[in-house]
């Protein structure tokens, strides 16, 4: 809460459709809360002031009066009427039911996934250190914390200030799976203000698509807290194709961008490439003033967001370059898997209702920023062609922000408000959920790494390991065995795994190790491993089960974990 309560502060900054409406102000405050905080928090760490509970808790109180102070004097209070407070009991109702979803993935612990475990070790040293660029003494036998700094810089706070343990933070992806939807909703309900139920219904879409729950698997936390701040950028850039900003919006709309270069490059991107081509469609639309605000907003972003762009320039010395398109060669994106995370009725509802849109000339310019995110995305899935280095199938998560707006809108503009529309919205809902329910218990089970019965193997491999001992695990239980075994690991990582190309060496070494080459032979013996950490089912790039490490013998063995002896 103190990490997000800032925005409220801050809702001056807002786009003004947005902050001009209750809810919509309300609900994307937390998300541009987010984007303030985690950016001052990365700028004071960069110019060498600690990291402390005191030093986060006076950047919170620095953001909140900077916010108070942009706060229009002269502003007539809005009335909250009964229609308002029948829209928020429909919103809170989303929300929950996107949470209880969110439940059936990481509803218990351990939560499923990998990805979790680099996120709690690197908030931990955070709060030992009292620093963000720091090295990882765990990971592939000690490199620098390569991660985007905003979200480990939010957790790390937290740890600061609230004094718990680091497991404490392991669900606390929820929160941005929540962010992501009230992004959606802030987007539609500014932009068309009269229609009440488009905005729920784009919220709902979003909170119900398979891919929502997907994402939750595999812990993509920094990806899905960009998917937030991608949403309230849209939401400025809607703003932006309908009338002149003025200074405060244009001052949040650096803020989103700044803090979009810190939590995830590839949104970033992606986001940058969204800019473009709205302000290039209005100003070649006759609304040349785009092109100037766009070009002010860029260049606030660029002063206020020096310390983040400092830390972020330190990572990427690190990385020793990008790996080649050929490493992401199986990451393609496969139609029908994809089609099917984000439903047949929204794939359905978005194409229908884009081609009518475009056909009988309905096509809001509001709806310009989610049209350019969906073709952006469509076309970086099939980026292999041209030989961009890309997870190509990972673009398929941001198209439902996209996806849900658009069909949203076509539905209440095609059916126009009836009970047809009401009636049609509702069951669109209703079978996407039918359909997101086992999905989620599938992806759960998947992705279910750390069960009980594993973590009492780790916790017995654990008091037999010397301090410093080399562990070699697979793709797996990667993050996982450097998080709760806290001993230096060699994951062999598979090269579509690593983004920064000096680790993949690393990667290749523990792959010789385990299978058991004559140079993994001799690379065991001048480590002294002793021990493979390993998945049994774990899947290569390809699909197939690797084979158990060559000449090992079994010390624990469970349905996900075997924990092998090296000969």
């Amino acid at each position: 809460m103190a990490l997000l309560a800032p925005g409220f502060a801050l809702c001056g900054l807002l786009p003004a459709p947005v902050r001009a409406i209750p809810l919509a102000r309300w609900a994307a405050a937390p998300i541009l809360g987010f984007a303030a905080v985690t950016a001052c928090l990365i700028t004071i760490s960069w110019i060498g002031l600690p990291l402390g509970g005191l030093s986060v808790r006076l950047v919170l109180v620095a953001v909140v009066l900077a916010g108070i102070a942009t706060w229009p004097r002269d502003a007539a209070p809005i009335p909250f009427t009964r229609a308002d407070a029948l829209e928020a009991g429909g919103l809170l109702a989303i929300v929950a039911g996107g949470i209880a979803l969110a439940s059936l993935v990481i509803g218990e612990r351990p939560v499923p996934g990998n990805d979790w475990a680099k996120y709690l070790l690197y908030a931990d040293e955070i709060r030992r250190q009292g620093e963000l660029l720091i090295d990882n003494p765990f990971w592939m036998l000690g490199v620098p914390f390569r991660e985007d700094p905003a979200v480990p810089a939010a957790y790390g706070s937290i740890l600061l200030v609230a004094r718990v343990p680091a497991g404490a933070l392991a669900q606390g992806i929820v929160v941005f799976s929540v962010l992501q939807a009230l992004a959606a909703y802030a987007y539609v309900r500014g932009s068309w203000p009269e229609r009440r139920m488009t905005a729920l219904l784009a919220a709902a879409l979003l909170a119900a698509v398979p891919a929502s729950q997907d994402i939750l698997g595999w812990h993509g936390l920094a990806n899905l807290a960009a998917l937030a701040l991608l949403g309230l950028l849209l939401a400025y850039l809607a703003a932006l194709t309908t009338e002149r900003p003025d200074g405060r919006a244009t001052v949040g709309l650096a803020i989103v961008l700044v803090s979009l270069v810190a939590t995830h490059r590839l949104t970033a991107v992606i986001g940058g490439m969204v800019l473009a081509v709205v302000v290039a469609v209005a100003f070649l639309t006759g609304r040349r003033f785009a092109l100037g605000a766009a070009a002010r907003a860029i260049g606030l972003a660029l002063v206020l967001g020096i310390g983040v762009l400092a830390d972020v320039y330190a990572r990427q010395k690190t990385f020793g370059g990008t790996l080649p398109a050929d490493a992401y060669e199986n990451t393609r994106v496969n139609l029908e898997l994809a089609i099917r995370d984000l439903s047949w009725v929204l794939t359905g509802a978005t194409v229908v209702g884009l081609v009518a849109l475009a056909a009988t000339r309905r096509l809001d310019r509001a709806l310009w920023p989610a049209v350019a995110l969906f073709v952006i995305c469509c076309a970086l899935g099939y980026a292999y062609l041209v030989h961009l280095p890309l997870y190509y199938a990972r673009v398929v998560f941001y198209l439902p922000l996209a996806m849900a707006p658009i069909a949203a809108v076509a539905a209440w503009k095609l059916l126009r408000p009836t009970p047809v529309a009401a009636i049609a919205s509702v069951a669109a809902v209703a079978v996407i959920v039918a359909g997101s329910i086992p999905q989620a218990r599938n992806v759960e089970r998947f992705y279910s790494f750390a069960s009980p019965v594993a973590l009492r193997g780790l916790d017995a491999l654990d008091a037999q390991l010397k301090p410093g001992e080399v562990v070699v695990t697979d793709r797996c239980w990667s993050f996982l065995s450097t998080w709760l075994l806290r001993t230096r690991t060699l994951p062999a990582l598979e090269p579509q795994d690593i983004q920064p190309k000096a680790e993949l060496v690393r990667a290749r070494q523990a792959r010789a190790i385990l299978d058991g080459t004559p140079e993994g032979r001799r690379l065991q013996r001048e480590l002294g491993v002793r021990y493979a950490v390993v998945d049994p089912t774990c899947p290569d790039a390809a699909g197939n089960v690797y084979p158990p490490p060559l000449g090992g013998e079994p010390e624990f063995a469970s349905r996900r974990l075997a924990i092998v002896r090296l000969p």
